[in-house]
């Protein structure tokens, strides 16, 4: 049997600065984002089963990302999703309670959202069009290719050991964004972070010290202390 392919998503968020990381974050991971930056659902209504995932806002000018859920949970055969700064557990529970598939609260990693997504789409037998480890990254002046283990950084080729690509290519995943020694170690490492175990920290520095001293790189990996890590632009910060 063939598998169902997960990739059309509708996102309602109001905040444009947020709004447009997540669909060029999700973009970038070959899905299809249709995004509203309001509560209004003119010509959306009747097309919503169209779409495989809503991503959805609480917090809406025009309506509230509840009254969306309830309009359209019973009609709606797909995967519903509240991203919202609401950190009160009765407003989470709501939530679920009325039909929703999950709740992630802001701020969070992009991959994160990504892994919830995919989390809530198995649960219906649906599958994304391409496996998150095997898509390419395409960034000015840095090209990440997974399926080759290949890294070229301004024209030049960067070796890394496997763990140390798979670090490089979650940070390049989450561009600009803060990645936890949590994160790295769940996804990275298939492990729990405890707070004590170091080698996120060895892995990042020995990672740092081969990609940050690459001549003509514009882009860095910085310490976030007490935080995490973040890949940035170096020009783009000038």
């Amino acid at each position: 049997m063939q598998e169902n392919t997960l990739n059309k998503i509708l996102l309602i968020e109001d905040d444009h600065k947020l709004g447009l990381k997540i669909k060029r974050f999700l973009e970038q991971h070959k899905y299809e984002v249709e995004w509203l930056n309001g509560g209004s659902l003119l010509g959306v209504d009747a097309k919503v089963n169209a779409f495989d995932v809503i991503l959805c806002d609480i917090d809406l000018p025009d309506m509230s990302g509840f009254d969306i859920c309830n309009q359209w949970r019973d009609k709606f055969n797909g995967v519903f999703i509240f991203i919202t700064a609401f950190t009160d557990s009765d407003c989470q529970i709501e939530g679920l309670e009325m039909g929703a598939d999950d709740f992630i609260v802001k701020p969070f990693v992009p991959d994160v959202l990504l892994a919830r997504i995919k989390a809530a789409t198995r649960k219906l037998g649906k599958t994304s069009q391409e496996s998150d480890e095997e898509t390419p990254i395409n960034l000015p002046g840095l090209s990440i290719i997974p399926a080759q283990l290949q890294v070229k950084v301004s024209d030049a080729l960067l070796t890394l050991t496997q763990q140390e690509f798979k670090i490089l290519y979650l940070f390049a995943r989450n561009f600009n964004y803060k990645v936890t020694r949590e994160v790295i170690s769940k996804i990275v490492m298939n492990r729990e972070y405890d707070g004590f175990d170091r080698s996120v920290d060895v892995y990042v520095s020995k990672l740092r010290k081969k990609f940050n001293a690459i001549t003509g790189n514009p882009y860095q990996i910085n310490t976030l202390w007490g935080k995490g890590y973040v890949l940035k632009n170096l020009e783009a910060d000038c």
